[in-house]
């Protein structure tokens, strides 16, 4: 409780990293074991890091699983587990969806002679290249759970020690398990390497502190489908691999820095470490010169066309930089290619031809949207012409699995020319509830337009149904009849879809509007590794979106915030609407505030456990900051306890209330 109070009056809550949503100060209960699927418990109970104990290798399966694109040559698949992607044939399933799931059978594949993917585990496929005195792991999955039964796999082929780890890019599901391979003291004392690009710090941080933090930790579950039940009405797989699972998410900061290009040799084994911006500002490849094996990292987005847009929501992504990047992969003679999703690619002529198609894709979408935008088309007319050749389309790495040029076309035009369209009516148009209640009125009122929906859905539009609906449900959301048949429509629809995105987004609208979405079910994760690596300007800094500017239009109030295990001072001034932080102890601090840096991150990391005053655990803000006082915790000293409850008393708390989606 404690937690959770001092989080709300400090106003620190959700971080987002890469796009997805960590919240910190959480209390969460893990979810009852019914709730979780036989392969799941698997990953559940995985044996820690200090236990993963090699053992003889599996006997192989030549042939890989599902279709398969390349050649066969030099790569050997060892089958492990069941399938984490849900994939048997359903009616409510596209068929490619299930063949694409049928691909994620998890194992252990053999590149050339010592490079090993544990693919199927998670949604990232961590690789380990063995070397004469250790292994070389690329691309930790998303949590130490995930990471732990993937490195049991890889264990079986090497009980070499790790001698590095290779961070790709500051997506979350490429870092956040290294604490399966690793330790933050084997690090410290240089006995192992963590690589990243010099500003994969700075990335993470960027995009793991800003405003956005709240409604993206709202969409997220819409887009990666974790408020549904796995199964054929349901989530189907991750796109880029089975699953998304996340629950005990780690970082340790890198201690090696790629600027453009590093050679590097570790354990005997050469290597070139290329910065390429592409999906990410600060993505890194590696390439591996004596064994032809170049691994694509996230450059490739697995067997999925990229997901040049993310409709989870995310800054605009310069797809030039991309299919450039693209072009870079190709000047590398690779016999062999692995990547962070997806499965292996063996032979020179398939990489090439793979390679090309991938960015010929990427640059035919964003040139033609380019050339359709300079003749005056807009968004939705985009849709319509911008669509991918045959040759393209059906290249086994360009399905429609999480990436899509329908959401893709959009972006471009809101990225390069931003969101007027150029039609003044809409410079300032009517309200859209104002506007649903005169649509509504002119086609002759509530019952005429549910008839009219209902007439549709009946013939088979469930997009027309779905779009009419709307206007009832936003008038009135207790409208249960308009609402349930919209969810119907909305269900129909995903059943038509390959794309996971779109299929989980419209299964999740559909419970919110039905009202059975499960929102205990939202990704909620305590991670205190996060929070150590965050500076502490940081989340000081991060107040200033909770500020309530209309209350504060004619204040001026300066707070100063001292912690002196780490000798640093910061500020947050309010003035007159806005809050201005500074690097330092401002001069003329109305109250400062004192505690330890280690104390801030333990309470925030729920890691700190006292009972508060004379035993009694705090029930508000006040008695949980009268208790850190009295423990000497915390201390003022300037101002008086009034003084910092005023302070904060302008800022808003984040709510505990779900953010509404579709219900708008």
């Amino acid at each position: 409780m404690i937690l959770k109070q001092l989080c709300q009056l400090l106003v620190i809550g959700t971080l987002t990293i890469a796009g997805f949503a960590i919240t910190a100060c959480t209390g969460s209960e893990a979810p009852d074991a019914a709730e979780v699927s036989p392969a799941l418990a698997a990953i559940e109970s995985a044996a820690p890091i200090g236990s993963l104990m090699p053992s003889s290798a599996p006997a192989p399966e030549q042939a890989p699983p599902g279709t398969w694109h390349g050649a066969r040559e030099g790569v050997t698949f060892y089958p492990s587990g069941e399938n984490i992607a849900y994939d048997k044939p359903a009616p409510t399933v596209h068929p490619k969806l299930t063949e694409h799931s049928q691909k994620m059978v998890p194992g252990v594949y053999q590149v050339a002679e010592n490079v090993y993917l544990a693919y199927g585990y998670a949604l990232t496929s961590p690789a380990m290249i063995v070397g004469d005195d250790g292994v070389i792991i690329v691309d930790p999955t998303e949590d130490v759970t995930t990471s732990k039964v993937a490195f049991a796999e890889l264990r079986k082929f090497s009980d070499k020690p790790v001698k590095a780890v290779i961070y790709s890019h500051w997506h979350i599901d490429h870092y956040a398990g290294v604490g399966a391979f690793t330790t933050a003291e084997a690090v410290a004392s240089g006995e192992v390497k963590i690589i990243a690009h010099r500003d994969f710090m700075d990335n993470m941080i960027k995009n793991s502190t800003g405003g956005t933090g709240p409604i993206i930790a709202a969409r997220v579950g819409y887009s990666l489908g974790s408020l549904l039940d796995s199964g054929p009405e349901g989530t189907i797989n991750g796109g880029l691999g089975p699953r998304f699972v996340i629950k005990d998410p780690s970082l340790i900061a890198p201690n090696v820095l790629v600027d453009d290009v590093l050679e590097i040799t570790i354990a005997g084994v050469r290597m070139e470490i290329k910065w390429i911006p592409s999906e990410a500002p600060d993505e890194i490849a590696v390439w591996l010169p004596d064994l032809e094996v170049l691994h694509t990292v996230e450059i490739l987005q697995g067997e999925s066309f990229p997901n040049l847009h993310t409709i989870r929501g995310t800054r605009y992504r310069d797809l030039e930089l991309w299919f450039k990047g693209v072009d870079t992969l190709r000047e590398y003679p690779a016999k062999y290619t692995v990547a962070s999703h997806g499965r292996p690619i063996s032979g020179y002529v398939e990489i090439a031809e793979t390679l090309t198609a991938y960015r010929d894709a990427i640059q035919f979408v964003y040139d033609q949207t380019l050339r359709y935008i300079n003749k005056g088309y807009l968004p939705d007319e985009l849709v319509e012409v911008v669509k991918l050749p045959p040759h393209l389309a059906e290249h086994p790495w360009l399905g429609d699995f999480y990436g899509g040029v329908a959401h893709s076309v959009r972006q471009i035009y809101f990225g390069e020319l931003g969101w007027f369209q150029g039609d003044p009516t809409f410079l300032a148009p009517t309200s859209p509830v104002r506007a649903s209640q005169l649509y509504v009125r002119l086609m002759g009122g509530r019952d005429a337009v549910y008839a009219a929906a209902v007439a549709a859905a009946e013939q088979g539009d469930q997009q027309w149904a779905a779009e009419l609906l709307t206007h009832i449900v936003r008038i009135n959301h207790d409208d249960w009849d308009a609402r349930n048949l919209k969810a119907e429509a909305l269900r129909q629809i995903a059943y038509t879809h390959t794309n996971n995105n779109w299929r989980n987004w419209y299964l999740t609208s559909a419970v919110e509007l039905d009202g059975t979405i499960d929102y205990s079910r939202e990704l909620d994760i305590q991670a205190p590794d996060m929070l150590r690596a965050f500076p502490t300007s940081k989340l000081v800094d991060s107040f200033r979106y909770r500020l309530e500017a209309e209350n504060t239009l004619d204040v001026h109030m300066t707070m100063g915030f001292s912690f002196p295990d780490v000798d640093e001072a910061f500020g947050l001034e309010i003035r007159r609407g806005v809050v201005q932080f500074y690097e330092h102890m401002p001069d003329t601090a109305d109250v400062v505030l004192e505690m330890d840096r280690a104390t801030l991150i333990g309470l925030l990391a729920g890691e700190l456990d006292f009972n508060g005053i004379d035993g009694v655990q705090p029930e508000s803000p006040q008695a949980a900051l009268a208790a850190l006082f009295q423990s000497g915790d915390a201390r003022l000293t300037i101002g008086t306890s009034e003084d910092f409850v005023k302070f904060f008393s302008y800022f808003e708390p984040p709510s505990d209330e779900p953010i509404p989606i579709t219900l708008k």
